[in-house]
């Protein structure tokens, strides 16, 4: 496995601290789709014994990022262009549903926050020194503050789980200014609808932002499984 040793904290239980240290690995690519996880060699790195390795590893199943290889054996997940598809088009539902709920029970504070995170994505689009993990990190404050307004915590965490299994297959294409141009526009309009309390036209538009990510995501996941260059310069905003 290609993981560094690593001191546990010891702030939290051991098996709770593996689990957080190996799902970090699994969702920032630096272990990649299909690398086996060994027991022993896990418990190596860490110092510690087999039993809370085997419970991280458990938790680390139930969330779908690891799974039983064909030749035995547990594996960070890899997906196939249909389960790309798939994890998207659920993704694309749920977030529609989370903003039909959060148009009627948004406060104005939410409202004010996400006009704040859409004006901090123009000065960017428009040439502000920004790097591309604040590009992400305000999308990502954007969708979880729209989360949140829906008052559905289940729906929040739902969506969260799916964003991480989705985002881990790529690299941002944040530095795509067509698509962000196109993001931070229909970020606008779903903020417009969630102020008027338009339950039917925020689920819309925000179905209608995801289907428009799901498709650049999936062009970008077909040319980086052929052999063609990838012209994208790498995850979706959305």
């Amino acid at each position: 496995m290609p993981l560094e040793p690593v001191t546990l904290p010891g702030r939290r239980s051991r098996a709770q601290e593996l689990y957080n240290w190996l799902r970090a690995a699994i969702l920032s690519g630096e272990l990649k789709p299909h690398e086996r996880l060994v027991e022993t060699s896990i418990a190596d790195l860490a110092s510690v014994s087999r039993t809370p390795v085997r419970e991280a590893l458990h938790r680390l199943e139930v969330d779908g990022l690891i799974g039983e290889g064909e030749n035995g054996g547990l594996e960070v997940v890899g997906f196939s262009l249909d389960e790309l598809a798939d994890l998207c088009a659920v993704r694309e539902t749920l977030e529609g549903m989370a903003a039909e709920l959060a148009a009627v029970s948004r406060s104005a504070m939410e409202i004010a926050t996400l006009r704040s995170l859409v004006a901090l994505e123009e000065d960017a689009h428009g040439g502000a020194d920004v790097s591309i993990e604040q590009l992400i990190e305000m999308n990502h404050s954007f969708h979880e503050t729209l989360w949140r307004a829906s008052r559905n915590r289940y729906l929040a965490d739902e969506l969260k789980h799916l964003r991480s299994l989705i985002e881990r297959l790529q690299e941002s294409t944040l530095r795509s200014a067509d698509r962000l141009e196109q993001a931070i526009s229909e970020h606008k309009a779903i903020v417009d609808a969630l102020e008027t309390r338009d339950s039917a036209l925020a689920g819309e538009l925000t179905r209608r932002h995801f289907r428009n990510a799901m498709a650049r995501r999936l062009a970008m996941y077909h040319s980086s499984t052929t052999d063609a260059p990838n012209t994208w310069p790498a995850t979706t905003v959305g």
